[in-house]
């Protein structure tokens, strides 16, 4: 008997470390890459208890993948009302791309299903800049410095799509401020819906068991998202979480491109007129988050619809709310000063001098206007107005200007330098004493 024993143990111990070929398939995998390697440490814990309150079922699989402060990582099965370690994996660097790849490969392939839902659990940053250090992305590994990036982040769904051959249908982000554009665009092609928040997000994070009890056999992703973002809204407004301000969207990638396309109507048109005294109106009111250079796209556009009332403007500015209408798929708020979150944050620095130049090495970036436009601005801003005061022989703004200018303006600074030696040499009209001086600035600008 004790032989029988045995080997039946022996059988259900393998079969916890080696993938059978023969796994059912079930409605929904839900899969978490816990990276609690940092001071989030106990909420990931709190989390996977959350989580066994609902619990795998017979059409619902729920699988962790928790690295912890000071501890080894281990792969878990959440089952009801308890956390099942499937194994040990010693000390991982959850701040490697590749191994949120190899955890969704090999989970899609223990536990099957319809449907894949994948979130990412850590700190999130969007741009950040600390002590001029840019910092940008997600699951931050504090045992080897490492995070992952957003053009890592595109690797990642890439790698992920090629191996389930379709995408996965929710992409969530539970971490502060990840519901940017850039972002979206970033994963837009390896995932169906993308759930995240705008502002940070309060330490409790997502409220998993409210979240999971929503959940059905036949619940569409699209349907799933919309309770997704509804629970998480209700949690801090009273409910399970308590009440903290806090921002959650759902984002329908398929949209992005026609989103894409529409903010680049609306940049063109931006960028043939002059709009910049509205603009810099705009950017004192707009909804802003945490880093205070995220702000909400679609509150943006509704105040420069307030006063600007150019036609081709209201055309294109029309034909982007559209689109973001189109894109959020579902948004929820909570807190007077969130209370113009519309759900999808973009990188707008108000001072050009703020503006991280690395932003150019983006896809985004790269692949739309928006930083074009947004370099137009700055020029259209500054510019005319130092060129105005030189010619009136009052050298302060440019003085001004040159203190804060620095390698992230520099194209500003390229273009107010021509323009001064247009105006002022070139023209003419100003004293020598002022033109003097304007040399000696535009010396060193050059320097900066």
């Amino acid at each position: 008997m004790k032989r029988v024993v045995s080997i039946l143990s022996l059988v259900l111990f393998v079969s916890l470390f080696v993938t059978p070929s023969f796994a059912a398939e079930k409605e929904w995998t839900i899969m978490v890459f816990l990276n609690a390697d940092n001071n989030l440490d106990s909420f990931g814990v709190t989390d996977q208890q959350e989580m066994s309150k609902v619990g795998s079922n017979e059409w619902l699989n729920i699988v962790s993948l928790i690295d912890r402060e000071n501890g080894p990582a281990t792969l878990n099965l959440i089952e009801k009302n308890k956390v099942t370690p499937l194994k040990e994996m010693g000390e991982l660097d959850m701040g490697d791309y590749k191994q949120l790849v190899s955890f969704v490969k090999d989970m899609t392939v223990q536990f099957p299903a319809k449907k894949y839902a994948l979130i990412v659990w850590n700190h999130g940053s969007g741009w950040k800049n600390v002590d001029s250090t840019i910092i940008k992305g997600i699951s931050y590994d504090d045992s080897t410095g490492n995070h992952i990036t957003t053009a890592q982040l595109t690797t990642a769904m890439n790698e992920i799509k090629s191996h389930l051959g379709r995408n996965l249908d929710i992409f969530s982000m539970d971490a502060c401020l990840m519901q940017m554009l850039e972002v979206a665009y970033a994963v837009r092609s390896g995932a169906d819906y993308m759930v995240a928040s705008e502002e940070t997000e309060p330490g409790d994070g997502y409220p998993y068991d409210k979240i999971l009890e929503k959940l059905t056999p036949s619940m569409t992703p699209a349907a799933f998202t919309k309770e997704m973002v509804a629970a998480y809204d209700a949690s801090y407004n009273g409910g399970s979480q308590g009440n903290s301000p806090s921002t959650q969207s759902c984002i329908d990638l398929s949209k992005i491109d026609g989103l894409c396309d529409a903010l680049n109507g609306f940049a063109k048109t931006c960028i043939s007129s002059s709009f910049a005294p509205k603009f810099k109106d705009a950017l004192v009111k707009v909804q802003k988050f945490y880093y205070k250079t995220n702000i909400d796209l679609g509150h943006l556009v509704k105040l420069l619809k307030g006063t600007i009332s150019d036609e081709a403007f209201l055309n294109a500015a029309g034909k982007l709310e559209a689109a973001l209408t189109a894109s959020i798929h579902a948004n929820g708020s909570n807190g007077s000063t969130m209370a113009n979150a519309s759900g999808l944050a973009i990188y707008f620095p108000s001072a050009s001098y703020g503006f991280d130049k690395t932003y150019n090495d983006l896809a985004f970036a790269q692949e739309n206007l928006w930083d074009e436009m947004v370099q137009d601005y700055y020029v259209k801003l500054t510019a005319p107005a130092i060129i105005a005061d030189v010619e009136g022989g009052n050298v302060e703004s440019l003085i001004e200007y040159a203190r804060t200018a620095n390698e992230n303006n520099r194209e500003v600074t390229n273009a107010l330098i021509a323009q001064l030696n247009f105006r002022v040499f070139a023209e003419g009209g100003c004293g020598v004493s002022v033109q003097d001086n304007v040399k000696s600035i535009i010396r060193e600008l050059k320097d900066k």
